[in-house]
């Protein structure tokens, strides 16, 4: 079974693997202090929050047979390799891109 990468920028610990989203897919975001939830890829220890990542961000789904990302109508955008997504539209991500949240880039992959 392949894996999704997710690798963030700038960044040479920071690599996630993680089996290609199901039904429920994962929520990215942060976490914090002031609240209990915890997102599925809680990318805090990056400095999410200085670069605008919010708590609930945007997500990898399954949707029509492919892996997708959806920004869940965040403050400060999810850009797929540049370009602004609309929100709650899911967009495919394909072999591999770079997704920024805020200003924190992924490179996300299919292996």
């Amino acid at each position: 079974m392949s894996q999704l990468v997710v690798r963030v920028a700038n960044s040479e610990n920071a690599v996630i693997s993680i089996d290609p989203p199901a039904a429920e897919g994962y929520v990215i975001g942060r976490s914090d202090e002031a609240s209990s939830y915890v997102p599925d890829i809680d990318l805090v220890q990056y400095d999410a929050r200085e670069k605008g990542v919010s708590r609930r961000h945007s997500a990898l789904v399954r949707f029509q047979g492919a892996t997708c990302v959806i920004d869940l109508n965040s403050v400060n955008g999810t850009f797929v390799d540049g370009k602004r997504l609309a929100p709650d539209s899911p967009h495919p991500i394909g072999r591999s891109c770079n997704v920024t949240l805020g200003t924190l880039t992924l490179s996300i992959s299919n292996t």
